[in-house]
């Protein structure tokens, strides 16, 4: 199977095929630059790094970016760290050579140019092998043939001067130099040797310490065949470091904490900012205003498809905010129902209360001056007898008002097709009786369905009672299901709503003009209330409106899943 994907990008249009049976694995062809979808957000780094970087920081989750943070804050830690300790120890250096060559290091003493010479660092050579396995008439002692040699470096011959000694010795205050064999030294003498005594102290340690004149022989020379000077007596030449200087060393110990402190301080500061701070602010106003009873507001949602956890936390606030203003206006529209219902039943009161209490007068009138008429009284009583059941009636519809304001649908699994039957036909016995034909029809319902078929028969009822009153001589019945919405429709031919009741007539107790001039009606408005209840409790709505074609419509739609 194949399928093409077409679209357009400026003037140009480019065509990618999707997928392709004979690709190996359902493998996905790609045509005209289109990138793997793995492959795009590596397209997207490469192209803009930056933005590429701060989109994911803002839609990653939480503990993906507290990784990247603490990453990239290790990484500048370490960079910065080693940096600074470089920089501190250029500029110990610095200080303590006031920017000249340091004269610190291994030195051994060259007679011929009467200076301390450079030794090779770590430069120790032992007398060569081929000694060592020569007999005993070598003319080498034991401690000849394992003899220890410092070795002038190479480069300090005729580009360093060495350090002066003797009688030559230049004024170098603050110049240590110590003998690195100390152990040749007696202790009472110390290791210490000043720089005009250093021929003397030479000259003197050679001779008490092995010659390695045969050994010396056996060195390299190099391209002028010239051979290094060599020597088993090695000195070590450092400064006295200043205060400045000890400091500067000092603190190389403590810039490497300090660094770390300050760039996880740093990154813990941006990612607080970019990952936890509008969203905490935002839910912090947002349940603020909640507690003061503002719902009048929506809670910011910073990055739509968002893995961060306080961004879907955000969505739920939104959510939950939406469900409480709805939740609060139903209750609002319902505590204002009830006041208006109160206030109608009120005033409806008033004229059956008032026609009792004048019968009653004239009757204890009557009765006090002997003139009772029996016509008079009949007729007293039947009017008393009205107006009783009438209020009766008000008591039954406050009932049902209350009944349909507590009333919890409760889903049950069962055939639909069969209830409407039986409802179609409750219906037609009510038209029956009103003198009206009705006519029902149902269309895509599905065989079993999760519904409240009391709730959904009351609806129906109630519908059908309201368009008996105004139709003329039919009453259609339809219902439908698309999308989990199951659709009652019922249709009259009779005058229409006028534009008052398409506005009012779901209101509990409203009435039109004519229906509260008549004294005797058995109509109080509860009826299409009554189905605004019911359908909102089943997840829908009621919908007024008059028909094209002359006549009103109720449509009833309800949340009805298939089975």
């Amino acid at each position: 199977m194949q399928g093409v994907h077409q679209d357009r990008m400026g003037s140009g249009v480019y065509v990618a095929k999707l997928m392709d049976e004979a690709a190996p694995d359902g493998a996905v062809r790609e045509q005209a630059g289109m990138p793997r979808g793995a492959a795009r957000g590596l397209e997207g780094f490469v192209r803009h790094p930056v933005r590429w970087t701060k989109t994911y920081l803002d839609t990653c989750s939480i503990r993906a970016g507290f990784a990247c943070y603490a990453m990239a804050a290790t990484i500048a830690a370490v960079g910065l760290s080693l940096a600074a300790a470089s920089a501190l120890g250029m500029a110990a250096e610095f200080v303590h050579t006031g920017g000249e060559r340091s004269v610190s290091g291994l030195y051994i003493y060259d007679e011929d140019r009467g200076a301390l010479v450079r030794a090779e660092d770590l430069s120790w050579y032992s007398a060569p092998r081929s000694f060592e396995n020569r007999a005993g008439d070598d003319g080498l002692s034991d401690s000849e043939r394992g003899a220890s040699l410092y070795v002038e470096s190479r480069s300090s011959r005729g580009d360093d001067a060495g350090i002066a000694v003797g009688t030559q010795a230049a004024d170098m205050s603050g110049v240590v130099v110590e003998d690195i064999d100390a152990r040749y030294v007696p202790e009472e003498d110390g290791s210490q040797v000043a720089l005009a005594d250093i021929p003397a102290y030479d000259a003197a340690e050679r001779t008490r310490r092995a010659g390695v004149a045969q050994a010396e022989i056996e060195l390299p020379a190099d391209a002028s065949g010239a051979r290094p000077a060599t020597s088993t007596v090695g000195y070590f030449v450092h400064d006295t470091p200043s205060l400045l200087y000890q400091a500067i060393n000092a603190s190389v110990f403590a810039v490497v904490p300090m660094t770390c402190a300050v760039c996880f301080a740093f990154a813990a500061r941006g990612f607080y900012r970019r990952k936890l701070q509008a969203p905490i602010e935002a839910m912090d106003e947002a349940a603020c205003r909640i507690a003061a009873g503002d719902l009048a507001f929506s809670v910011p949602c910073a990055h739509d498809g968002s893995r961060s956890e306080l961004d879907r936390l955000c969505a739920s606030f939104e959510t939950m905010r939406a469900q409480l203003a709805c939740n609060n206006k139903a209750m609002w529209r319902t505590a204002e129902n009830r006041r208006k219902a109160n206030a109608a039943f009120a005033h409806d009161l008033r004229t059956p209360l008032t026609v009792l209490r004048g019968r009653a007068e004239m009757l204890s009138s009557c009765a006090a001056a002997g003139a009772v008429d029996v016509a008079a009284l009949d007729e007293a009583a039947r009017a008393m007898g009205r107006q009783a059941e009438r209020l009766q009636r008000y008591v039954e519809s406050m009932a049902d008002l209350t009944e349909a304001d507590e009333c919890v649908v409760e889903l049950r699994e069962g055939d639909i097709g069969a209830w409407f039957v039986r409802a179609a036909a409750e219906g037609s016995d009510l038209a029956r009786s009103a003198g009206v034909m009705l006519e029902a029809s149902a269309g895509g319902l599905p065989r079993r369905a999760f519904f409240d078929d009391v709730a959904l028969s009351r609806i129906v009822e109630n519908a059908l009672s309201n368009a008996l009153r105004y139709a003329d001589a039919v009453v259609r019945l339809t219902c439908s299901w698309d999308d989990g919405m199951l659709t009652l429709r019922v249709d009259d031919d009779g005058l229409g709503f006028a534009e008052a009741a398409l506005a009012h007539a779901c209101e509990p107790f409203w009435r039109d003009a004519d229906e509260k001039r008549r004294a005797d009606s058995a109509h109080f408005g509860l009826g299409l209330n009554i189905c605004a209840t019911l359908c909102e409790r089943h997840g829908g709505c009621v919908r007024l409106e008059n028909a094209a074609a002359g006549g009103a419509s109720v449509v009833a739609r309800v949340r009805v899943q298939a089975a």
